[in-house]
């Protein structure tokens, strides 16, 4: 009974614990926030790299440059005109970022793409369409110190493609790896 007890008591403390391993935990529920980065390491000056963090909508993320909140993520027929494409589905996030630095900063237009297949090694992305609004997110937009703006992201993606999906967000640092940001779509 004893040796019985043990290995029962180690299977549960084991399927507890690779779940922790992974930012998603199964297809039904593959993402969960986690209040701080996962699984990075602490570089010499105290910042940390290397590491992950969930979100969901409305959470404000602290990032090395800037802050950032998604504030909201939508399925949507269509975006300022365009309607989306026979056997397509258009998803919008809005998204606002503070500067937090001493200098201007530089958001990309594939700095936040929209991934799925969460519960699999390799996700599927799409990067947000080219903008054709002043609302969306452009190319190499500038953020002044201490300054805040908001712009959308809109990416067609296929009709079958279901949730979950995430806002994703690599953050690099003068060119070295940081962490990997993701604000959940359930």
């Amino acid at each position: 009974m004893k040796r019985s007890s043990k290995l029962l008591i180690l299977g549960i403390i084991c399927i507890i614990l690779s779940g922790c391993s992974l930012p998603f935990q199964s297809s039904k529920y593959p993402s969960w926030s986690t209040k701080g980065i996962l699984e990075g390491y602490t570089l010499s000056n105290g910042k940390i790299v290397g590491g992950w963090l969930g979100a969901q909508i409305g959470e404000k993320i602290v990032a090395n440059s800037y802050t950032f909140v998604v504030n909201k993520i939508e399925e949507i027929k269509s975006y300022n005109g365009y309607n989306v494409q026979e056997n397509k589905k258009l998803i919008h996030a809005q998204i606002e970022i503070t500067n937090t630095t001493d200098k201007d900063i530089y958001v990309y237009d594939n700095d936040f793409a929209l991934v799925w297949d969460l519960d699999k090694e390799d996700k599927n992305y799409q990067y947000s369409m080219d903008p054709f609004t002043d609302t969306m997110l452009k190319n190499e937009l500038i953020i002044e110190h201490g300054q805040t703006k908001s712009f959308d992201t809109v990416y067609e993606i296929d009709k079958s493609i279901d949730k979950p999906m995430a806002i994703y967000y690599f953050e690099q640092i003068n060119g070295q790896k940081g962490n990997e940001y993701y604000i959940y779509f359930k």
